[in-house]
């Protein structure tokens, strides 16, 4: 439109100018007058013709911009009504509404990018909040377990009973995995977590001291995820992507790690006693001050791991296909090492 505007512009420019040399040019004879006069007559309504035209195509470009504003403006109402009424229904004490609220907070996000920051702070301060009350009964109202079953589960009991996290909260934690942002979920209640969309990622999230007991998340991709202090007691994480993981002081006790990947996880300090790690990858994983009583280390890589005593190898049960560091030594009880053609 500006194109044809500017031409149109400058057409007008040129037929002005014709005006005052073209008729003279054209008809040189002095009899010529009545020519020169519709010659000069038609220039100019040509030049007031483009000047119309331009001026019509600069008003019509100030207009669609001036409703652009206007449709932002309305969008941007639209936004702030739905993320106002989204909040509101968080707080509400039914799960219900807070599964609509949760939702309605990811439709913003689509018709919004820009406000995908905020969607995620407010999901995360909502599952931790949730984990929180738990301690306190203050979420009494808010979640849909009974009131006897709001203490927090035992840590330090991977058979005891576990809470599980409440469907809005799993809701909330598959939106933040969608929506794939850093997403602070410290200290968080998740015991039991499941039904998330396969593949579970949860690679952007910090659970940090989070609840984890017994989280079905085999197959789940926690690569880089921060657990530092997290609760994975009984957690089912076979097959499940550790890679980068940093799991230091964890407490992954009787956690099932068939087949996973822990290269370069951080396991310092973790508790891992009578964890089944047969068939893992603990190639390049920091262990060091890790307890591995009785963890099962059946077929288990553990070439190049860092901090590695040998007093935590012989309180391990491992077999003849055990891959160590070098320098330690295969227990008597693993059985003859399991020696690869060349």
């Amino acid at each position: 439109m500006w194109v044809v505007a500017t031409t149109a512009a400058a057409g007008a420019v040129l037929a002005v100018v014709g005006i005052w040399h073209l008729p003279a040019r054209m008809y040189p004879d002095a009899g010529d007058t009545d020519a020169r006069a519709v010659l000069q007559s038609g220039l100019l309504t040509v030049a007031a013709a483009l000047v119309a035209v331009t001026g019509g195509l600069v008003a019509l470009d100030e207009t669609r911009q001036a409703n652009a504003e206007i449709r932002r403006a309305n969008e941007n109402t639209h936004v702030r009504e739905l993320y106002t009424n989204a909040i509101e229904q968080l707080g509400s004490g039914n799960v219900t509404i807070r599964l609509g609220g949760i939702y309605a907070l990811e439709r913003i996000v689509h018709d919004s990018p820009a406000d995908q920051r905020a969607v995620v702070e407010v999901l995360s301060a909502f599952v931790r909040t949730i984990g929180a009350d738990r301690g306190t009964g203050a979420a009494a109202t808010r979640t849909a377990v009974p009131a006897a079953a709001q203490a927090p589960p035992t840590l330090a009991a991977p058979d005891g009973p576990a809470v599980p996290p409440t469907a809005d909260v799993r809701a909330a934690v598959q939106v933040l995995v969608r929506l794939a942002r850093p997403a602070d979920l410290t200290g968080a209640a998740l015991a039991r977590l499941a039904g998330l969309a396969e593949p579970v990622r949860l690679t952007h999230l910090v659970l940090t001291e989070a609840d984890l007991n017994r989280a079905r998340l085999a197959g789940a991709d926690l690569s880089g995820t921060q657990l530092d202090d997290a609760n994975l007691a009984g957690a089912d994480l076979r097959r499940a992507n550790l890679t980068d993981t940093i799991l230091i002081d964890a407490n992954l006790a009787g956690a099932l790690l068939v087949d996973a990947i822990l290269t370069r996880a951080l396991l310092f300090g973790a508790r891992l006693t009578g964890a089944r790690l047969n068939g893992a990858d603990l190639t390049g994983a920091q262990l060091g001050r890790a307890d591995l009583t009785r963890v099962e280390l059946a077929g288990a890589t553990l070439t190049g791991a860092q901090g590695l005593t040998q007093s935590q190898v012989n309180a391990a049960l491992g077999d003849e296909r055990t891959r160590l560091p070098a320098g330690l030594l295969r227990p008597a009880s693993w059985g003859p090492e399991d020696r690869q053609p060349a």
